[in-house]
This record gives C-alpha cells, sequence and structure tokens, in this order.
C-alpha cells in the first residue's frame, strides 16, 4: 500500500470515535520520536525506541546493553535537551529488550530483502564461464555452468525450490 493510501485510511480511521484517541496517541509518540531521534547519536537511532512518559520518567527501549551504556553516559545532556525542548522529563528509564520488535522487523526486512529475485550481471556472467573454462571436467564446473545458465534471464529466485 503505498504511504499516501495508508495516511488517507489512518485520517479516516481517526475520525471514527473509537480509534481516535489511539491514532492521536501513535501520532504524538511519533513525533516524539522524531525529536527523540534528532537530540541522540545517529548510530544510535536504529536501536532505540521511545516508551511511556509517566510521572516525568522516560521510559527508552534499547536493544543491548552497549546501547542502555551509551544512552546513560549522555543522558545529563539529553535530559537538557529534552527540556529546551518543552518535555517535561525529570528522568530516564532504560530497559534493555534483546528480542523485542526492533531486531525481529530488521529480521522481517532482511527475510523481505532475501525474497527478491538476486540478479547475475553480464561480466559476472562472463568470469564465471572464463573460470569454468579452465576447469577440467568436476562437479564444480557443472554447478557454475548450470549456475550461469539458470542466470541467463538475468534473474534468479533462491527462494523457489526448483531452482
Amino acid at each position: 500500500m503505498l504511504p499516501l493510501k495508508v495516511d488517507s485510511y489512518l485520517d479516516l480511521l481517526g475520525k471514527m470515535p473509537e480509534y481516535a484517541s489511539l491514532l492521536s496517541s501513535a501520532r504524538q509518540l511519533h513525533k516524539a520520536q522524531l525529536v527523540f531521534f534528532k537530540l541522540i547519536p545517529a548510530q544510535l537511532t536504529q536501536y532505540c525506541r521511545l516508551g511511556l512518559i509517566q510521572d516525568g520518567k522516560l521510559t527508552i527501549l534499547v536493544e543491548n546493553g552497549a546501547v542502555a551504556s551509551k544512552l546513560k553516559q549522555i543522558s545529563p545532556s539529553l535530559l537538557i535537551k529534552l527540556q529546551q525542548c518543552g518535555w517535561k522529563v525529570t528522568a530516564f528509564q532504560i530497559l534493555v529488550q534483546a528480542h523485542n520488535s526492533l531486531r525481529n522487523s530488521r529480521s522481517l526486512e532482511k527475510q523481505e530483502h532475501s525474497k527478491r529475485k538476486l540478479k547475475l550481471s553480464q561480466t559476472g556472467k562472463e568470469c564465471l564461464n572464463q573460470l569454468a573454462a579452465t576447469m577440467s571436467d568436476s562437479e564444480l564446473k557443472k554447478t557454475i555452468q548450470f549456475f550461469v545458465r539458470k542466470h541467463q534471464d538475468n534473474s534468479i529466485d533462491y527462494n523457489d525450490p526448483e531452482t
């Protein structure tokens, strides 16, 4: 689904009383997440997610101890920056969630990427053909030749059991 269609769908859901509060909270959390990402080192953004702000305590979900340690080191300056942005935060709670949705979402991205058809360039085909030509008859030579033949249409689906 295109992002524009998703936004239209979410706008429509937001007008329904039973979803208005939920979508409003989700939008606020998303905006807060974007602000938070601007304030922390860029290399940490993919490993952190915001949780609730409750009684002045901001919960930050992180993927591993190294990220938690780094956030703890920068927490005094981060706290000042958040307060300057108007956040009513007085403390942090950093929770390490090694098997949370952050890792699972990247795992799903990797699975989706692996389902895509990979392409072998013309140069790659030529190099493999040259390599096979220099080899004596063997299983490896046959496998290389088979591999190049399978790529004649310039794509192969590694998830297809017949390839």
